[in-house]
């Protein structure tokens, strides 16, 4: 049984699981950073952006975390759409990504309070 309290490997995962997602603030600030710098006039930021959001989509689902992969892809596709518009975001733009932050951000809670409650993701 894979998740018996004596499985090692198990173990192993919830264990890496926490460190994960005890990085989720940062991952969260290196978002919130790129998009203020977007907000500055940096269209360099959407490198950032589309980066930062790619590597949470890769590694959400890794850990467990499907809703971490599924928000962060929905995002890093807005921002490769964004950035081939070749123009500089509106507005609206950013408003979108502010909420695609907060919908990583969402993710990475719930993520937690499951991980808390040691149930499954």
């Amino acid at each position: 049984m894979a998740n018996a309290p004596d499985d090692p490997l198990a173990a192993v995962m919830r264990t890496l699981q926490g460190e994960y997602l005890g990085e989720a603030p940062e991952r969260v600030r290196e978002l919130s950073a790129a998009l203020g710098r977007l907000r500055a006039g940096n269209s360099d930021a959407f490198d950032d952006l589309r980066r930062h959001f790619h590597r949470l989509a890769g590694s959400g689902g890794s850990y467990g975390f499907p809703s971490i992969t599924e928000r962060s892809r929905l995002a890093e596709h807005a921002v490769i759409g964004l950035a081939a518009a070749g123009r500089p975001p509106r507005h609206e733009d950013l408003a979108m990504l502010d909420e695609h932050v907060l919908q990583v951000a969402a993710a990475f809670s719930e993520a937690q309070r499951k991980y808390d409650r040691g149930t499954d993701h």
